[in-house]
C-alpha cells in the first residue's frame, strides 16, 4: 500500500510527501517531516502513524486544531481522498491499493487509537532528538514472556514501533478471538517507552489496569497483559 500527502496552499501544490516511515510529523518547526511555514500551525502540530494497513492522523494538542474534511479531529483513521487542514494549508491524503475501511464512527468506536500527547510533552520528547528514529542516546528496553510457549524468553524493543496482536505482521503474537489484529503498540521515544491499546474487545492491561482509554508510559518491571499473554517490561542496563 503506497500512500502520500500532497501539501497545498490555496490551489498551489507546495510539495508531495511519500509516507514511507512509521511516523510522519507535521508542524511549523523545520525538523518536522512535513514543515508548514504558517503562524497558525503549532511547532509540533500533528502526526501520521502507519500501523499495519491503517494510517492514523493524530492532533498533538495544537493551538488551532486539525481538521479532516472540514471537521475537527483529535485522531482519525485516514481514507484515500481525505483533506487535512492545518492552519491555512491543506494536505490531500492519497493511498493506492487501499482496502475499504469501516465508516469512521464505527472505526473510532472499535479502535482506541494512538496516544494524544500535549504540545509541551511532544516538545520534550522531540527536542533532543530531531527525528523519531532510535539513536544511541535513547534507552533500550525489552519484554520477557511470563506465560505461554515462549515463557522465560526475552525480546529487545529496538524499533520505534513494535506491534502486538494476532495479525501476521505483529512482532508480538497474541492469540484469542477477542484480540485485535493490531491490538496494541509499543512506541520507543527519546524519553522512554509508551504502550497504547489500539483495537479489539480484549483490552491491554498494565499492572492490572486497562489502558483502553489512555496510553501508558512504561516503567521498569511493569506487567503487561493481553488475553492469556503476560509480559514484563524491563529497561536494559
Amino acid at each position: 500500500m503506497s500512500c502520500k500527502l500532497i501539501l497545498k496552499f490555496k490551489d498551489t501544490v507546495i510539495a508531495e510527501y511519500e509516507l514511507t516511515q512509521e511516523e510522519t510529523t507535521i508542524g511549523r518547526k523545520e525538523d518536522n517531516t512535513i514543515p508548514v511555514d504558517n503562524l497558525a500551525v503549532s511547532s509540533r502540530h500533528a502526526r501520521v502513524l502507519k500501523i499495519g494497513q491503517k494510517v492514523i492522523l493524530e492532533d498533538l494538542g495544537s493551538t488551532n486544531g486539525t481538521q479532516v474534511n472540514d471537521k475537527d479531529v483529535s485522531k482519525h483513521v485516514l481514507n484515500s481522498g481525505d483533506i487535512i487542514t492545518v492552519g491555512k494549508h491543506t494536505m490531500s491524503f492519497i493511498c493506492s491499493d487501499a482496502k475499504p475501511t469501516a465508516p469512521q464512527a464505527e472505526a473510532e468506536s472499535e479502535m482506541d487509537k494512538t496516544m494524544i500527547i500535549s504540545s509541551a510533552a511532544r516538545e520534550e520528547m522531540m527536542g533532543k532528538a530531531g527525528a523519531s528514529s532510535a539513536t544511541p542516546e535513547m534507552i533500550l528496553g525489552g519484554i520477557q514472556y511470563l506465560s505461554g510457549p515462549l515463557m522465560g524468553k526475552s525480546m529487545e524493543l529496538k524499533a520505534s514501533l513494535t506491534s502486538m496482536g494476532k495479525g501476521s505482521n505483529c512482532k508480538i503474537k497474541v492469540k484469542g478471538m477477542l484480540v485485535g489484529k493490531q491490538a496494541a503498540v509499543f512506541t520507543r521515544r527519546p524519553t522512554g517507552y509508551h504502550i497504547t491499546h489500539l483495537e479489539g474487545m480484549s483490552k491491554t492491561k498494565v499492572n492490572g489496569e486497562s489502558i483502553a482509554d489512555h496510553p501508558r508510559v512504561l516503567k521498569d518491571g511493569d506487567i503487561i497483559e493481553l488475553a492469556d499473554l503476560k509480559l514484563q517490561f524491563y529497561i536494559k542496563s
